[in-house]
């Protein structure tokens, strides 16, 4: 990692890998000191052919990874997201994990005095119908300002750049298909913006955490549909397609064809579909007014995204190390498990652990044993034949009354990943709402295809029993 340089505010950027990341760095390089958090090792040990820009590797999931990485920083700004795959199993809502990633950086921003978070979301409609994707990026805006840092949250649409996943599927779908068939929310109207223009946006903000601190609306300088925008990609790409509205189109239907014939993963292709909007208003602001002049229109944005030796979008920066990425979950064998639970009123994360490991014996009787000594140590065990299955210790240097940790310390169905960072946390956020249950790095120590048809399983389906308990009591 290259050296930091002084005399200059240092700023952190997480989810710097990705094609908004990146751009950012690039720009904030020109004036600032810029620490670019990535959990890719692989992009952690790329050397950058920007010398102003240092990366470190640093696991969003852990608090004290965190704490240090921001160390010395004077802003941040978050860009992370959950969709991309961070273990070789993942049992978990990416908007529960969403909310554990931003709850981690908003303590250990104020921790380390951070003086301002920038923070890019999505438009929120309206309406009353707010997709899922759009409410977890409000969650995220709402969890990142609990702790105290000054919060300027860019809410922007569709961002038209290299590698954006929005841009690729529209590309794709009209590549691929003389005629595109879409969802009647295709029509209605929202207001792209060009990569360069949120960089600018972001830029703008940046430093001046009073003045603009809370929520601002982005956009582009046109308003258009997304069936316009259909059409805008065709003539780029010197096409004629034929693109017809239904009057009625099932989520499902819209989500296989386009997972069909754009070969984007399903977990992009959904959430963004979803998240079509509906009932969108932009509210003036003085972010909007600010990059409003020279705003780039839509087709010169994604005229410029697009390689025109291929008629594809120029790929995502983070492309040339996934399949590294993915080698590497997959030979770790690690597990990650997160449950959101409803918590009772006056309560907080101590109570939960507490509670959770004495249920547990009665739920699992008469196959299965809990010990808890006054050390804070925790055994689960098989009363036919007695055996020892997991060992768990409270670690009381990590815990607080919002935050409970218990590292894995060994069993027969557990396996020592050489790095002690598995551990079951219990972390309370949105000023006690929830409490989240979270395995993180979990190594199994069964034969993998055996745990997962076995351990597994038995894993999600106690925690959805406490969830369902935890909610009664809550009501």
């Amino acid at each position: 990692m290259h050296s930091i340089r002084s005399g200059r505010p240092r700023v952190a950027v997480a989810g710097a890998s990705g094609f908004i990341g990146t751009a950012v760095c690039r720009t904030l390089a020109e004036d600032l000191d810029v620490l670019a958090l990535t959990r890719s090792p692989a992009r952690s040990r790329t050397p950058d052919p920007d010398l102003r820009i240092s990366w470190r590797y640093c696991d969003l999931f852990s608090a004290r990874d965190l704490m240090v990485s921001l160390s010395g920083c004077a802003y941040a700004v978050y860009l992370a997201h959950s969709l991309a795959p961070s273990s070789r199993l993942t049992q978990a809502n990416p908007r529960d994990m969403d909310l554990i990633l931003a709850d981690n950086f908003a303590q250990a921003a104020a921790a380390n005095g951070i003086k301002q978070i920038i923070f890019v979301g999505g438009l929120i409609p309206e309406g009353f119908r707010i997709a899922p994707l759009l409410w977890s990026r409000r969650e995220v805006e709402l969890v990142l300002a609990s702790r105290g840092t000054p919060v300027t949250s860019l809410r922007a649409g569709l961002v038209v750049g290299p590698g954006g996943s929005a841009p690729r599927l529209m590309v794709d779908l009209v590549r691929r298909l003389p005629i595109l068939l879409v969802p009647p929310q295709a029509r209605s109207l929202t207001r792209p913006i060009a990569l360069p223009d949120l960089v600018r946006a972001i830029r703008h903000c940046l430093g001046q955490p009073e003045r603009y601190r809370g929520s601002f609306d982005i956009g582009g300088p046109e308003w258009l549909t997304y069936e316009e925008m259909l059409r805008r990609t065709a003539e780029v790409l010197g096409l004629r397609r034929k693109i017809l509205t239904l009057p009625w189109m099932p989520l499902w239907i819209a989500t296989v064809a386009a997972r069909l014939f754009s070969g984007a993963p399903s977990a992009l292709i959904g959430p963004a579909l979803e998240s079509l909007p509906q009932d969108t208003v932009m509210r003036d602001n003085p972010v909007q007014r600010a990059i409003d002049l020279g705003a780039i229109p839509f087709r010169t944005a994604l005229s410029a995204a697009i390689d025109p030796s291929s008629g594809r979008l120029l790929p995502n920066p983070r492309q040339p190390i996934q399949g590294q990425d993915r080698e590497r979950m997959r030979q770790a064998k690690l597990v990650r498990s997160v449950q959101r639970i409803i918590l009772p009123p006056g309560q907080d994360a101590a109570w939960v652990s507490g509670n959770y490991f004495r249920w547990l014996g009665t739920c699992c009787w008469p196959l299965v044993q809990v010990r808890i000594d006054n050390s804070g140590r925790c055994e689960v065990c098989a009363r036919f034949p007695r055996l020892r299955l997991l060992s768990l210790q409270r670690l009381a240097e990590a815990s607080t009354p919002q935050r409970e940790v218990y590292g894995i310390a060994g069993g027969l169905l557990s396996r020592d990943d050489g790095q002690g960072r598995a551990r079951f946390e219990f972390q309370t956020l949105l000023g006690d709402r929830y409490t989240m249950a979270a395995i993180h790095d979990y190594a199994p120590a069964l034969p993998w295809y055996v745990y997962l048809w076995t351990q597994a399983v038995a894993h999600l389906m106690v925690m959805r029993r406490y969830q369902s308990r935890l909610a009664r009591l809550a009501r």
